[in-house]
C-alpha cells in the first residue's frame, strides 16, 4: 500500500539506471523537447484524466516549453531548468492575453548541467540533480486579471498526503511507457499520488500499481516540468509542488515512466522565505 512507499524509497538511494535508460534519462532531463508530463495506470480509461483548460487556471504555458504557476497577478512560479534563453522583454502570451516578461530570478542554488559534465556515471547525474534548487519566479509587465493565482502551502507536513498533479505534453501509462508522439496534442491531463518523503527541497514519491496504487495514480512525464502539483484543503487548491525530475531506479526498459519511476517535485514550502523576499522586491 502506499504506507510502505517511504520505507521502499529509502533503498532507492543504491538503485543506479541501466545505460539504455540513461540515454533517455539525459536528454529527457536537459534539452527543451524533453520537460516532464503525465503518464497513467494502464488498465484505467485514459479520459478520467483528461481535464478542461480552465480546471487548472494558474497552469501558464512558458514561452518554450513547460509551464509557470501564477501565484500573484504579475509573477509566475516555476522550475529553472524550463528557462532556456533570455526570456528578458520577450513577449508572452498568459492564457490568450498579451503581456511581456520583464524579469527572470533564480534561486541563488541552481545551476545548469556544466559543459564538461559526466554523464557516464549515473550517480553523478542523481547527486547534481538532488542537490541543486530547481526553482525560479518569472516577472510580467502587466498583472494578470482574468486569471486567479493559486496560494501556496506554506506549512511542512506534506508526508502523507494526497497530492494532485496537472501538466499537459506527452502521455502513456507504466506497462508500456511514455509515448513522445502524443506530445503534440498539448492536453491538460492530471493524476493523483501519495508524498512517500519530504526530502528537505524535494517532495518525493512513487508510480504504484495494483494494490500500492491509489485511483487515478499516476506520474509527470515529457512536456510538464514546473507543473503544479495541488493538495486542497475545504475545496481550496494550494501549491505544494512543481514537476521538476525522476528516477526509475535499476531498470532496462527503453522508455523512461514506468511503475516504480520515482518522482521528485520542488518543495513550494521550502522556498516560501525566498519567494516572499523576492516578491517584496527586497
Amino acid at each position: 500500500m502506499k504506507t510502505m512507499l517511504l520505507s521502499r524509497f529509502k533503498h532507492l538511494n543504491s538503485a543506479v539506471l541501466s545505460l539504455r535508460t540513461l540515454v533517455l534519462l539525459v536528454p529527457l532531463l536537459i534539452h527543451s523537447s524533453y520537460s516532464m508530463a503525465i503518464v497513467k495506470l494502464h488498465d484505467v480509461d485514459s479520459s478520467k484524466y483528461d481535464l478542461k483548460a480552465n480546471q487548472a487556471p494558474y497552469l501558464i504555458d512558458m514561452p518554450t516549453e513547460g509551464h509557470g504557476i501564477l501565484i500573484s497577478e504579475r509573477w509566475l512560479l516555476t522550475v529553472g531548468h524550463v528557462i532556456f534563453d533570455d526570456y528578458h522583454g520577450m513577449d508572452f502570451d498568459v492564457s490568450g492575453v498579451k503581456n511581456k516578461i520583464v524579469e527572470v530570478v533564480f534561486h541563488p542554488d541552481y545551476i545548469n548541467f556544466p559543459s564538461d559534465f559526466d554523464y557516464s556515471t549515473k550517480t553523478n547525474i542523481k547527486s547534481f540533480l538532488s542537490n541543486r534548487s530547481d526553482i525560479a519566479l518569472v516577472k510580467l509587465a502587466y498583472p494578470v486579471k482574468h486569471l486567479t493565482p493559486i496560494a501556496l502551502y506554506k506549512e511542512n507536513n506534506e508526508q502523507g498526503k494526497t497530492v494532485e498533479i496537472y501538466g499537459k505534453g506527452a502521455t502513456g501509462n507504466g506497462k508500456t511507457g511514455m509515448v513522445l508522439d502524443t506530445k503534440h496534442q498539448r492536453k491538460l491531463r492530471f493524476c493523483r499520488n501519495v508524498i512517500a518523503d519530504t526530502n528537505g527541497k524535494w517532495l518525493v514519491y512513487q508510480f504504484d500499481y495494483g494494490d500500492s496504487a491509489i485511483p487515478l495514480e499516476g506520474v509527470h512525464g515529457s512536456g510538464d516540468s514546473g507543473g503544479a502539483s495541488v493538495i486542497y484543503l475545504n475545496k481550496t487548491p494550494y501549491l505544494v509542488g512543481l514537476s521538476s525530475w525522476q528516477w526509475e531506479g535499476d531498470k532496462s526498459e527503453l522508455w523512461p515512466m514506468l511503475y516504480g519511476t520515482t518522482a521528485y517535485q520542488v518543495r513550494v514550502s521550502n522556498y516560501i522565505k525566498w519567494i516572499d523576499t523576492v516578491l517584496s522586491g527586497s
